[in-house]
Parts: C-alpha cells; sequence; structure tokens
C-alpha cells in the first residue's frame, strides 16, 4: 500500500501540471485570436485611410486648378486682368 500513495502523488501533479497547461494555451490562443482581430481592424483602416488620402489629393488638385482659382478671384473679389491702360512697367 505504501507504493501506491507515491503514484498517485505524481498522478495527480502530473495531472495539475496538463490542465495548468491545458489554460496556459487557451489564454494565449484567446489572446492571439483578438490580437489578430485588431490586426484586421488596422488594416481595414488603413485601407480606408488610402481611399480618403486619394480622395483628398483629387479634391486638392481640383481646387487648385488655375482656372478655378481665377474664377473665384472674379467671382468673390471682383477682380479682374489688367487692361493696358493699367499696367505699369518698372524698370530697375
Amino acid at each position: 500500500m505504501s507504493n501506491q500513495g507515491p503514484k498517485q502523488i505524481a498522478f495527480l501533479i502530473a495531472l495539475l501540471i496538463t490542465g495548468v497547461s491545458a489554460i496556459v494555451l487557451v489564454v494565449q490562443v484567446y489572446e492571439f485570436r483578438k490580437d489578430f482581430a485588431y490586426l484586421q481592424k488596422l488594416k481595414k483602416d488603413e485601407v480606408n485611410y488610402d481611399v480618403v488620402w486619394g480622395q483628398l489629393l483629387l479634391e486638392q488638385s481640383t481646387l487648385t486648378q488655375p482656372s478655378r482659382l481665377e474664377q473665384a478671384a472674379i467671382k468673390t473679389l471682383n477682380m479682374h486682368a489688367p487692361s493696358q491702360d493699367e499696367l505699369v512697367i518698372v524698370k530697375p
């Protein structure tokens, strides 16, 4: 009977170590999946930001076209191209 006690204790310790290892594995898999989901969200955000960046570049190029600036100057500021009489040439 004395031999059975140490075998049972060794078995219980092995069982406990296996249980703890299983719990640690489950926690690690959970953390990995959570981090992977976050990474996927960041990649999706990156794609969305790239799309918005492209739209902003297109809008910027549209708003800075010389013809658009000229129209805004005429309409908003009542500017006009100077006539020959209004031109003053300054020489150094």
